[in-house]
């Protein structure tokens, strides 16, 4: 008992310096946040913590004196133990925000909570059913009962009619204990099958019809109601994905060792082009969703620098990015770098065009100044004057000679 006692005020301590470590580091946020119920839920239970302490020192002191409790503001010791009794009932609430921490006991929890409202109209549909096959057969059973002309059944069947078939909501009851392993049906269809085939056989269409189609449909409906709650559950989706993520880079490091060498941290074509044909390198390429047909074409798409070997870092975000089935992220992707090199190439090709009419205007300027021999006008003009003045000269000459 006093070791009890010692573990019950070191959780004490424990809850309240949790409290004010949170308030000191948190502030106002911590009360005023997104979260501010588990905050009051956490000023309460420490606050009926210390009142438990606070009741057993009392007892210490004061003693099981029933009038000397009496002078604590009228408070008795049974007020002051129901209270304690309750409170240690709403510790067990703090629990969901250890269960939040817990993926399989966290998923558990909110699957369950989101079938409640499944499991309601499960209830109704049941509650209907039952309810309109109680009436048949409770009208059936005390009409053959009490019609002083019908013929009387055995003691047997009596007693079962009035143990099971009295009022609607025995029959009611009856009927549901019938479809649940609570009563066995084949004893309560025995005055039904004496009184007429009829109501036998309708009993055994309500049996087959409940257990094989209401209940099997009820039940995938909360399975279903439970995948779906499951799937939608953010934080259980990103733990899922990070440990999906993890267990495939555990795998790609496996298979580059195996494909390279350990100790440099590389991978060359040659070695990978040595290794892919092997069974081992296939499981493993099948396993993470790969399949590599060509090896070069798929070394190449791995050595994004062109360096003719693959690091560690290549090969794990290369393998990644092909595992699967391409993503609709990966389909805008590539329709965004089509529109981009449609749109530059398309720049270029106006700007080509330009340059080239540029080009053919300099062109035909450039061969306006040329003759047809291909001389440049200016420099024939000059010569044909030097050979005119040439022959001026050889004239004036034979002019003086003679």
């Amino acid at each position: 008992m006093a070791t009890q006692v010692a573990i019950q005020y070191f959780y004490t301590f424990l809850f309240c310096a949790e409290l004010v470590f949170r308030a000191a580091a948190m502030g106002r946020e911590y009360f005023c946040g997104k979260e501010w119920l588990w905050a009051a839920l956490d000023v309460f239970i420490v606050m009926t913590s210390l009142w438990e302490v606070f009741v057993d020192t009392w007892y210490a002191v004061v003693g099981d004196d029933e009038s000397s409790l009496e002078s604590f503001g009228g408070l008795t010791g049974l007020k002051a133990f129901r209270i304690v009794r309750i409170t240690r009932i709403v510790k067990t609430v703090r629990l969901m925000r250890i269960f939040r921490f817990v993926l399989a006991l966290r998923t558990l929890i909110h699957s369950i909570w989101h079938t409640l409202k499944s499991l309601f109209w499960a209830l109704v549909l049941l509650l209907l059913i039952v309810y309109v096959f109680g009436m048949i057969f409770t009208q059936a059973v005390n009409g053959h009962l009490y019609d002083p002309d019908a013929f009387p059944l055995s003691d047997e069947s009596i007693n079962v009619s009035e143990l099971y078939f009295g009022k609607l909501t025995i029959t009611m009851m009856s009927l549901f204990m019938s479809v649940t392993d609570g009563l066995s049906w084949e004893k309560i269809s025995r005055p039904l099958g004496e009184i007429s085939p009829i109501w036998a056989g309708l009993f055994l269409f309500y049996v087959s019809f409940t257990y094989f189609a209401v209940l099997n449909v009820l039940t995938a409906v909360f399975c279903q109601s439970a995948i779906e709650s499951a799937q939608n559950d953010h934080a259980t989706a990103v733990q899922s994905m990070i440990a999906n993520k993890e267990m495939h880079l555990k795998k790609i490091r496996a298979l580059f060792n195996e494909l390279g060498n350990e100790q440099s941290g590389m991978i060359t074509f040659h070695q990978f082009e040595a290794k892919i044909n092997s069974a081992e390198v296939r499981e493993y390429f099948e396993t993470l969703g790969l399949d590599v047909e060509d090896a070069w074409s798929f070394f190449k798409l791995l050595d994004r620098d062109g360096g003719g070997s693959v690091e560690i870092e290549e090969f794990l975000k290369g393998c990644l990015r092909f595992r699967g089935q391409a993503k609709a992220i990966d389909i805008g992707q590539l329709l965004h770098d089509q529109n981009w090199l449609i749109r530059h190439q398309s720049r270029f090709h106006t700007y080509m065009e330009m340059e080239h009419q540029k080009l053919r205007k300099q062109i035909t300027a450039l061969t306006s100044f040329l003759t047809t021999d291909g001389t440049p006008r200016r420099k024939k003009k000059t010569e044909d004057e030097q050979t005119l003045k040439a022959a001026a000269a050889q004239s004036e000459t034979r002019q003086a000679m003679a």
